[in-house]
């Protein structure tokens, strides 16, 4: 059984990298991060349950760019529904999703090998001022899951919907020929499909192993950012040209649609008490560019740990 499951997750993992692994027009940066998430589940019945997850990224690690120590934040509330047949558990939710930025520390670069530049730098430095980026989403997400003797099979699709991103500001004429204000800008709808495919094999009553395949796709474009411009540098002088689309899209807010990001995900899980679950994971998260999905522009590594705790308030029938 043991060689199954190497054998399993082998091919697993290449049918996963497989679409994915391409090479960047320019080197691709590379990030290390700890993400950290606290799962508070409260069950009324079997049925229907309550989730408060918060959740943080912390970056240690970046290849050109000044790292940005807390990254990320995270915040999800919502009901779920359950339902079990047989070996099957079909699971819905439906979740407020809070995303910040912190962006102190960031720099960036405006060619390969050129000085860092940021539009606040601090003493002159490569170092940006502080700033602090947030959006609002409203999460739907249906899943099953499979058992089969000591294995699991686990299909989660999530849309992601986000309907306000403070990331948009004031835009040059040029590139905002419908004359949009900034409220609209940031008031909109844009829907991001995440699939996620996972198989398990307990190796205890408490102890799990488990691989899985993310994929995103942006399937939903915002109507009012879409509609942006972006200047075009000339690849000879640096030149600006005229303004061409995708001036919207903002990986902090909407998305164009199409193939935007991948993460592969290996780890165990640990029942540490019958409510309290641990799950330390390896994550390897790669994006692609934001108009073309062709080029990967960013790989991270991170150690992602989620502590589960799910609080029974009823009593089993008897």
């Amino acid at each position: 059984m043991k060689r199954l499951l190497v054998l399993g997750i082998g091919i697993f993992s290449l049918v996963a990298l497989s679409g994915i692994a391409q090479a960047a027009d320019k080197p691709t940066k590379q990030e290390g991060r700890v993400w950290y998430d606290q799962n508070l589940t409260l069950a009324f019945t079997p049925q229907w349950s309550f989730t408060v997850m918060p959740g943080a990224r912390f970056e240690y690690a970046r290849s050109r760019e000044d790292m940005a120590g807390v990254q990320f934040l995270e915040f999800f509330i919502g009901p779920n529904y359950s339902y079990k047949w047989k070996d099957f558990t079909f699971k819905g939710s439906l979740w407020y999703y809070y995303m910040g930025y912190p962006q102190r520390g960031r720099a960036s670069e405006a060619t390969v090998g050129a000085p860092h530049v940021c539009a606040n730098p601090i003493n002159n430095s490569t170092r940006c001022g502080s700033a602090y980026n947030f959006s609002h989403n409203i999460e739907i997400i249906p899943s099953v899951e499979y058992r089969w003797g000591r294995w699991s099979f686990y299909d989660r699709m999530i849309f992601h919907n986000t309907f306000y991103a403070d990331v948009y500001a004031e835009t040059p004429a040029a590139a905002n020929p419908g004359n949009i204000s900034v409220s609209d800008l940031r008031l909109g709808w844009g829907t991001v499909l995440r699939e996620l495919v996972q198989g398990r094999y307990a190796l205890t009553d408490r102890l799990g192993v488990l691989l899985a395949d993310e994929l995103f796709f942006g399937i939903i474009e915002d109507s009012d950012t879409k509609s942006l411009l972006r200047a075009n540098p000339d690849p000879a002088t640096k030149a600006q040209t005229p303004y061409v689309s995708g001036g919207g899209y903002n990986v902090l807010g909407y998305w164009k649609n199409g193939f935007r990001q991948n993460r592969v995900y290996l780890g165990i899980d640990y029942k540490v008490t019958p409510a309290l679950t641990v799950t330390p994971m390896y994550m390897l998260e790669m994006d692609v560019d934001k108009l073309s999905s062709a080029d990967v522009t960013d790989v991270s590594h991170n150690l992602f740990v989620i502590v589960t705790y799910v609080a029974k308030m009823f009593d089993d029938k008897k």
